[in-house]
């Protein structure tokens, strides 16, 4: 009996997908993560520097350079510390000299390196100690610097002899595993300033959002009016922007030096927290809508007659039927919000470069140009995960906890509104949508208007375009390639996953893979690129720079769409119609490709576009990974928006380019796949 399983099993061609699929969310999901972890408790002892003045002799401290280590100056001693301990006492001893006091200092012993290299070390140190002269004689002939000599004089104190004027370094290259950057990320002012920026935006802009797309949705489901699918369409088309559009453009028209700013003579800037928040609100809207609006079309219309006829009037039947059955399409759209707003990187750093929060400290430690601090820049992305999971965790017991479901369904109700009523909603809704669009009208608008040093002029051109064409035409091209090649791979490992998990069902497999799938939805991109230059930055696999790593990070970040997509049509197809295929002599592959695929096309389109468009407005992951040539077209709009010297005009120009290759198949989509609802129509009172 097991011997038949066995063979069913592996006459099974789902099987060695399975298998496959597993290996690779494993390698390019799990691994990252783990690698990210170690690094996080991994921690070098550091390095500091000494400056021998050649006129003094006396000893200077170095800031520049420094890591691991705080010195301390008092009364003509350095103090050297590691974790607020005290590692060394460093004494001028005249030309050249200085007297090392070690603590803990017994059974020191040393080695030389060479003339200008010697390594101390014991139970509790292990300094590499250089020097270098850089100094030269009068007619440019080097002088012989003095070899590094070095005598133990007591059980804890060293005297160090080297050229007098020379440039000393310092260095413990031991690494250990603790929890100090833990510790240092929980204490210190910049990384809770970071962790406190991060959750009021995110807390802040979701709450501003909710309320104005939750009502918004709820007038959208229970009335009808002209031009309601329109708007539909709109909204969802401002659910995919391209990235910190909305910051870049807020902050041209009402920064310090904005248009509006200097139109009107105002003393006002939105370059802050609040502009923040403003304009992720904005960012974040469409999502909630658009399931708040699915969950209130879906409400069964008896539970709402049968409230009216028990008494009870519209504010009551609202408040205690209608929204807590919205609740799933409300709450997993205001955590779709929280997780946007969390991890959005680009508009905290173009509306705010002083800014602290976790997505962009998270960048500025592991990109910064005066020293990356990797160990800390892991840490951070620890610490996103963390505070990810626990939003999941919020959304995923709040709705354990309580049923929605109803046992039968009928047609939402649609009330044709009263005139004032009605003036009322249209108002309501052409105000929001204006405001979600003002970015890409004004984006679209200033592109056909000359700029000068980062000021617009008001000389209509095409200059813009023309430059764009002629210096980033190639990121247009690079863009396409990896979004297509990305999106094929969506497709291929989507639909197959979907079925191991609708279909198929193995033990353990399935549920492993529906689970490992969903992780990159809460792994914030800045992390996924960190993630994967620790397992791509060496051998045997050395990928990053190359278009390859930038493929592999946008095909597993939005992996999650057509995978889900996929899934829910593939509940809607009935297993018999493949069964029925099998019976008649069909493979289980012919039957598949035959069958079911062919009806499950339109799910898959419509997932498939999703992660194309997602794929396409990538900035968080791009800005860690990309590299010279393979620049897409997100980063050139972030180059040109962020850094001295920028093309606003080339910024602008791509920016309306990307747009066009983004809205016009989501108009088309969008208004094939959301048709409106039909229902029962009566008159309001």
């Amino acid at each position: 009996m097991q011997l038949k399983k066995y063979n069913k099993w592996i006459k099974d061609p789902w099987i060695f997908f399975s298998f496959f699929a597993v290996f690779i969310a494993i390698a390019l999901i799990i691994i990252p993560q783990f690698r990210l972890m170690f690094a996080s408790i991994k921690e070098e002892k550091g390095i500091f520097f000494l400056k021998l003045q050649s006129d003094t002799g006396i000893a200077q401290a170095i800031s520049e350079g420094t890591k691991g280590f705080e010195i301390e100056e008092n009364n003509g001693f350095l103090t050297i510390k590691k974790n607020d301990k005290q590692v060394l006492v460093i004494e001028s001893w005249g030309e050249g000299k200085v007297l090392l006091t070690v603590n803990n200092g017994k059974n020191i012993n040393f080695e030389r390196i060479s003339l200008d290299k010697l390594r101390i070390f014991n139970k509790t140190i292990n300094f590499i100690i250089s020097q270098k002269i850089f100094s030269q004689s009068l007619f440019g002939t080097p002088i012989s610097p003095e070899s590094l000599e070095l005598e133990i004089i007591g059980d804890n104190t060293i005297l160090l002899k080297s050229h007098n004027g020379a440039y000393l370094s310092f260095e413990d290259k031991r690494i250990e595993y603790t929890l100090n950057n833990y510790i240092r990320f929980f204490t210190k002012n910049k990384y809770i300033d970071a962790m406190k920026n991060s959750l009021i935006v995110t807390i802040a802009s979701s709450i501003l959002a909710t309320t104005l797309a939750v009502s918004l949705a709820y007038y959208f489901a229970r009335y009808q009016f002209a031009g309601k699918s329109l708007m539909i369409t709109l909204i969802t088309m401002g659910a995919i922007s391209p990235p910190f559009l909305g910051g870049y453009v807020w902050r041209m028209l009402l920064g310090s030096q904005g248009i509006i700013t200097k139109l009107l003579n105002l003393n006002f800037t939105i370059v802050n927290i609040s502009g923040v928040i403003w304009v992720i609100t904005w960012l974040t809207f469409p999502l909630i809508f658009l399931l708040s609006y699915d969950s209130f079309t879906a409400i069964d219309k008896t539970l709402i007659e049968s409230s009216f006829g028990l008494g009870a009037n519209r504010q009551n039947t609202l408040f205690r039927i209608e929204i807590p059955l919205a609740m799933p399409g409300i709450i997993t759209g205001i955590y779709m919000a929280m997780m946007t707003a969390f991890a959005d990187f680009g508009t905290p750093y173009v509306m705010s470069i002083n800014l602290n929060v976790l997505p962009v400290l998270v960048y500025k430690e592991y990109m910064s140009e005066v020293g990356s601090n990797f160990p800390m820049a892991s840490t951070g992305s620890i610490v996103m995960i963390m505070i990810s999971s626990v939003i999941l965790m919020g959304q995923r017991i709040y709705l354990a906890t309580r049923a929605y479901a109803s046992i039968t369904s009928h047609d939402v109700i649609l009330i044709k509104p009263l005139k004032h009523k009605k003036l009322f909603i249209m108002t309501y809704a052409i105000i929001i949508i204006s405001i979600i669009f003002i970015p890409h009208l004004t984006v679209t608008i200033t592109s056909f208007f000359k700029w000068s040093s980062g000021v617009i002029k008001p000389i209509i051109t095409l200059e813009n375009y023309s430059r764009m064409i002629g210096t980033e035409l190639h990121s247009i091209y690079v863009s396409f390639l990896l979004g297509t090649t990305a999106t094929f791979l969506d497709i291929a490992f989507g639909v197959g996953i979907a079925y191991i998990i609708v279909r198929k069902r193995y033990p353990f497999i399935s549920n492993f893979l529906n689970i490992l799938i969903m992780i990159p939805y809460i792994i914030p991109g800045t992390v996924l690129g960190i993630g994967f230059i620790l397992i791509f930055n060496s051998s045997p696999l050395i990928l990053t720079g190359t278009w390859v790593i930038l493929m592999l990070s946008y095909f597993i970040r939005k992996l999650p769409f057509t995978m889900k997509a996929s899934e829910a049509i593939l509940y809607q197809i009935h297993p018999n119609l493949e069964e029925a295929a099998k019976s008649l002599g069909a493979k289980p592959t012919r039957s598949f490709f035959d069958i079911t695929y062919k009806l499950m096309i339109g799910g898959v389109i419509s997932g498939a576009t999703l992660s194309f468009l997602h794929i396409m407005t990538e900035i968080s992951s791009t800005i860690v990974l990309y590299r010279p040539p393979w620049k897409p077209m997100t980063a050139v709009i972030f180059e040109n928006t962020t850094r001295a010297g920028s093309d606003f005009g080339i910024a602008s120009a791509m920016t309306v380019v990307l747009m066009f290759f983004l809205y016009v198949p989501l108009y088309f989509i969008t208004k094939k796949s959301r048709a409106q609802k039909k229902g029962e129509m009566f008159d309001a009172y």
